[in-house]
This record gives C-alpha cells, structure tokens and sequence, in this order.
C-alpha cells in the first residue's frame, strides 16, 4: 500500500515537473495513465480506481484546475485499464512477450480517449478545434504506449523489491561455508 502511494505521488511530480523535458515536437505523453496502467498490472481494478483518484487529485492541485475532468477521467482509466488488458489478452494470447503489447495497447486506447474528451471539452467552450487536434491526439496516445516499456520496468523492480528478503539472502551467504 505505501508502495503504491510512493509510485502515485511520484507519477503526479514526474508529469507536472519532468514531462516538459521529454516533449517531441510540442507533444508531451501522459504519464498518468501510463503510471496507472502499470499500477493496475499489480493491483486490479479497484487498486487502479484509488490510484487514479489520488493521482487526479494531486494533479489537479498541483496544476490549478478547478473542474474534475481530471477526477472522472483518471479515475475510470485506473478502473478501466485491467479490463482492457483482459480484452486485449485474448486475442494476443499466441504472442510473446504479451504483457508489454497488452499493456501498450492499452495505454494507447486509454490516452486516446481521455484526448478526445478533453478535444470536446474544448470544443464545447468554444475553442477552435481542427485536424491538428487530432494528430496531436494520436500522437500523444502513441508516446504514452511507447513510455509504457520504461514505466512498467522500473515499476516492475520498485514493487517487487523486498529488503527483508535481500537481507535474508545475505545472512545466508555469510553463514554458508565457502568450499
């Protein structure tokens, strides 16, 4: 549980501090949902919804934002992404190396919704919404699924990184003879 606190605040300081460093071409990836993709690989649905709760909530208060765009949105992506996964298993199932195209695929689906509400959002207000739009949508969904890879391998060794186990291991090592 800590854990996953530790992972969900560290995912709001990465996207409201860092992300700005990696944009290419103006298009910066989500790394909330790629963060609560990864999370929900570990914890199911329910995990992903608390998850995504606490990480809207942080961002919005970080950022500024007053309306819960933010707070529906990751919140439902956090629920949304195991069952997806489980959707998209079935027909990869053949396939090696699985879990990262499953993942992948969908971090795509996902970023590329949550675009497209906040594109009619801004067209509803009155923003002047055009083709643009969409390949920006597009093209920030394919940078999340791409920033899934190093996402869910550091957050594969964060969460399976037990002290008392290495420090177990280590007692063992010194109390073996050596031959």
């Amino acid at each position: 549980m800590l854990r996953l606190l530790l992972v969900t605040v560290a995912a709001c300081v990465i996207q409201t501090t860092l992300v700005r460093y990696i944009r290419i071409a103006g298009i910066a990836p989500d790394l909330l949902v790629t963060f609560l993709v990864a999370i929900s690989t570990y914890g199911g649905p329910y995990t992903g919804f608390c998850a995504g709760s606490l990480m809207a909530m942080l961002y919005d208060a970080s950022v500024g934002y007053v309306l819960a765009i933010n707070l529906v949105g990751y919140t439902f992506i956090g629920w949304a992404a195991t069952l997806l996964r489980e959707a998209i298993r079935r027909p990869l199932r053949k396939l090696r190396h699985k879990s990262y195209l499953e993942m992948m695929a969908a971090c795509f689906v996902l970023t590329a919704a949550k675009e497209a509400v906040n594109v009619g959002y801004l067209f509803l207000i009155g923003a002047d919404q055009n083709y643009v739009a969409l390949i920006r949508l597009l093209a920030c969904a394919a940078y999340s699924a791409v920033m899934i890879i190093p996402v869910a391998f550091l957050l594969r060794r964060f969460m399976g990184w037990h002290p008392i186990r290495m420090k177990k291991k280590q007692e063992e090592d010194v109390t073996e003879p050596h031959r």
